[in-house]
């Protein structure tokens, strides 16, 4: 963890309000793995904000954040060559088993976002399929984000729209099922509604406190497969402040040090507010 002023080396709107910022930052570029964050100071505010690792270069790293609030907002208004301060890289990551050949990554808007790069990471070696679920066809990530990226070796890219603009009509989780089948592991970013329907898909019991029987046995097997980032307000970001604690199976745990990747299964979904 390396604590850095930074240069913008380029701030793009790549869809309606959500920007491909890349920021040249050698030293967290090399020591970042797929799933990490980094905080950033915006401006005069006086916490961090939290942004997923989007896509490192050898000496750049890229963050792909929508613009919601005062802090993302100032943010997307930097310019090329200015100076910001970032702490990182920060958090517990994906893992991917030794065994594991197909990859299911499964993103909700935004949560696109650690997502590529773990498929930049491991799509050498792997078979990978990405699910992306968006409102409409003009907030999917496609060629005006990097334009080789649906195209990258090894990946099948899955575009979901509500509205039926692009792809299937419909929600992310809606598909996930035809999934499940061929993937040896699932990898998860997005809303907490988004990972309550996948808990329910792939082990309904907890959610609905009936009795497992052997079918959902075999389903709880996928679930334990599964690792999902948690996106939650933070202070801190690195474990001292305790604001982003959440319940799960193991106790209680921090978003920021134990995070912000997490089992599915470890999690309390009952008692998730995020």
């Amino acid at each position: 963890m390396k604590q850095i002023l930074c240069s913008v080396a380029s701030n793009v709107e790549v869809m309606p309000g959500i920007h491909l910022m890349w920021i040249e930052a050698p030293d967290i570029a090399v020591a970042a793995q797929p799933g990490q964050f980094i905080t950033v100071r915006c401006g005069d505010f006086t916490l961090r904000r939290p942004f997923s690792v989007h896509q490192v270069s050898p000496r750049e790293i890229a963050l792909l954040f929508k613009v919601a609030g005062k802090g993302t907002l100032w943010l997307s208004q930097q310019q090329p060559g200015d100076r910001i301060d970032i702490l990182g890289p920060l958090g517990r990551g994906f893992s991917i088993e030794p065994g594991a050949r197909n990859l299911l990554l499964v993103a909700g808007g935004i949560g696109i976002a650690p997502l590529v790069f773990l498929m930049h990471h491991a799509s050498s070696q792997h078979q990978i399929t990405l699910i992306h679920g968006a409102s409409t066809v003009a907030q999917l990530y496609t060629e005006r984000c990097q334009p080789t990226t649906i195209s990258y070796q090894g990946v099948q890219f899955v575009p979901v729209t509500e509205d039926g603009s692009m792809g299937k009509k419909g929600m992310a989780t809606d598909i996930l099922p035809d999934f499940l089948d061929w993937a040896d592991q699932v990898y998860a970013c997005g809303p907490a509604d988004m990972y309550k329907a996948m808990a329910l898909t792939l082990n309904p019991s907890p959610l609905k406190g009936e009795e497992k029987g052997e079918g959902e046995q075999q389903s709880n097997l996928k679930l334990r497969k599964c690792q999902v980032s948690l996106e939650v307000r933070m202070g801190c970001g690195f474990g001292a402040c305790y604001s982003c604690t959440i319940n799960t199976k193991k106790g209680l745990k921090q978003v920021c040090r134990d995070g912000p990747v997490f089992e599915l299964d470890d999690i309390i979904w009952q008692e998730v507010k995020i």
